[in-house]
This record gives C-alpha cells, structure tokens and sequence, in this order.
C-alpha cells in the first residue's frame, strides 16, 4: 500500500469529522472507546449530548465559562496516549439538560479557554479518548471533532 499527501487546502483537510464512541449506561467514571489517529490529525473538540442529568455538583469549565453545576452535572476528561506519554485535557463540566448538548474546544495547554490554542495534535498511532466523571446517574453520549493536519499522508 502507498500513501500520498495533497496541498494543504485539499478538502480532506479543510473538512471537520467526528468519531463518536459507543453509548454507555449510568454509573461513574466511565471510559469510552478509544480512537487511534491513522494519521497526523488535530483534535479540536469534545461533546456531549446529555441522554440522563447527573446528581452531582461540579466546579469546572464547560466550553464558555468557569461553573458550578448545582446537583444537575457531571464531567467529561479526554485523554491523549502517545506512546508511554499521557496527557490529560480536562475534566470540563458538562451543565447540559436532558436532551441538551455542550460542546467544549479544548487547547494543547488542556486548560479551558474560549479562545483555545487550535486543538490538541496527535501524531500517527496516537490514540484520544473521554472518560465521564464520578456521577453514577448521568448518561452522556460524547463525540470527538477532529480534522487530518495539512499534508498529512493517507492512503493511496
């Protein structure tokens, strides 16, 4: 098999994917399945889309400020493994309602801004995943939005 890379405004590049794991049941500190990059990709964001409310109360960043869910919350860390190296982006608070959605852009410092730094850069093999909080009521249903970087090699 052989690979290519295309200019760097190649639609495959300027386009935004998402991987969406599969969907667990309530109960605290859930991992989702992990998604291996199949190339140099950059991920730009987390969301979630809130199936079942927490109980718990958080102080985190949700995408837009610092907030205090009050009984109604839960969280969502994302992980980066990258050979024996992991980094940690999070937990961010996810404040949604029922049947309402958070999206958080998160920032290769992994600290919340509302002007994050472009994403979080994982190289070929890397691999990214969410994991939830400690509450045992939620029920969240998480996607990740990524992008290739420009020039990455795909296959041919």
């Amino acid at each position: 098999m052989t690979t290519k890379s295309m200019m760097y405004d190649h639609p495959a590049y300027v386009a935004r994917m998402q991987q969406m794991p599969a969907a667990q049941a309530a109960g605290a500190s859930k991992a989702y399945d992990k998604f291996s990059a199949f190339t140099a990709m950059i991920v730009f964001s987390i969301g979630a889309t809130c199936v079942t409310a927490g109980t718990s109360t958080y102080t985190a960043w949700n995408g837009t400020a610092t907030v205090t869910t009050t009984g109604t919350g839960d969280t969502l860390t994302g992980f980066k493994i990258s050979g024996t190296a992991t980094s940690t982006y999070g937990p961010y608070a996810l404040d949604a309602a029922a049947g309402g959605f958070r999206r958080i852009q998160i920032s290769g410092t992994g600290i919340g801004s509302s002007t994050a730094d472009g994403g979080v850069l994982l190289a070929q093999g890397d691999t990214f995943f969410v994991q939830r909080g400690t509450d045992t009521t939620a029920v969240q249903v998480p996607c990740i939005e990524y992008a290739l970087q420009p020039n990455a090699a795909i296959s041919n």
